[in-house]
């Protein structure tokens, strides 16, 4: 059983360090995407540490935009490119934190091999307002004076997007952890494809959807469980999860999950410590 933990980061690089340090085991690999925005300089220190690797082809990422899909897909290429077999590829980000211990980790995977742990609900019937993402033009990638009158200027003279055919749209947490020959049907479905590509880079947070829907209207459906590795809080009506705090450490401690999420370790490093030490304890 091996691992390649795929971190998502522009955020501090001490936070991504102590989280890789805590997850250390021979089984795991961790490569990081730094956002292009950021010099890599910045996390280049980290390749120290074993089997830590940077991601050469970075994108400058937008928020909700398709930018962050391509920073995944990039990523994933150099991943299924390494000559390495991977039972799992788990998707991360720079703010996540493990809750178990590196040995608890690796059963968790061991217990879920040959399975594809993404978390989804049905846009129709289940989470309407995902129909809201991909009927509508977006423009989350484009920069520019204006962006947002264009966009709705061409959401009142257009009618509603042609939904691709056959596809039933799932979503929910960007976060998931599947096998090499998955991720390599979602590389080559998006990169293949040039009209489903266009289709899912004008729509709104699509890595919290593309993978659920490519996976779940593919060969792979029967192989997914419906959970993924992350422990989160995301209150009703808000675009993000909230970022934990101390009020949070029992629930988080009494998760079932592996890793949970958001930290910022600048401003609340005593919740980082409680957890070590409660983790440390089960050991």
């Amino acid at each position: 059983m091996r691992i390649a933990h795929l971190i998502v980061t522009y955020t501090d690089p001490l936070q991504t360090e102590r989280m890789i340090r805590r997850m250390q085991h021979p089984n795991f690999d961790f490569y990081i995407h730094l956002d292009a925005k950021f010099p890599i300089a910045s996390h280049q220190y980290l390749t120290q540490m074993p089997n830590v690797f940077l991601i050469k082809d970075r994108i400058d990422v937008h928020w909700a935009g398709f930018s962050t899909i391509q920073a995944i897909l990039n990523s994933g290429k150099e991943i299924l490119d390494s000559g390495k077999k991977y039972d799992f590829v788990s998707l991360m980000s720079g703010q996540d934190y493990p809750i178990k211990t590196p040995e608890q980790i690796l059963a968790f995977y061991e217990a879920r091999k040959g399975k594809l742990l993404l978390k989804y609900k049905a846009f129709e019937g289940e989470w309407e307002e995902g129909m809201l993402r991909v009927n509508r033009y977006h423009m989350s990638d484009f920069k520019f004076r204006g962006q947002y009158a264009i966009e709705r200027l061409l959401n009142k003279i257009f009618p509603n997007r042609r939904m691709p055919e056959g596809i039933k749209f799932y979503g929910s947490s960007m976060f998931w952890a599947i096998s090499m020959e998955a991720l390599r049907y979602v590389q080559e479905t998006i990169e293949y494809n040039q009209t489903m590509k266009r289709f899912f880079k004008f729509s709104w947070a699509a890595d919290e959807f593309l993978f659920q829907t490519v996976i779940l209207n593919s060969p792979f459906a029967d192989q997914v469980v419906n959970e993924n590795c992350h422990y989160y809080k995301h209150p009703p009506m808000t675009p993000n999860p909230k970022t934990l705090s101390l009020e949070d450490f029992e629930d988080i401690i009494a998760s079932d999950r592996i890793f949970a999420r958001k930290f910022k370790m600048s401003t609340d490093p005593e919740l980082l410590d409680k957890i070590d030490a409660a983790v440390d304890q089960t050991n």
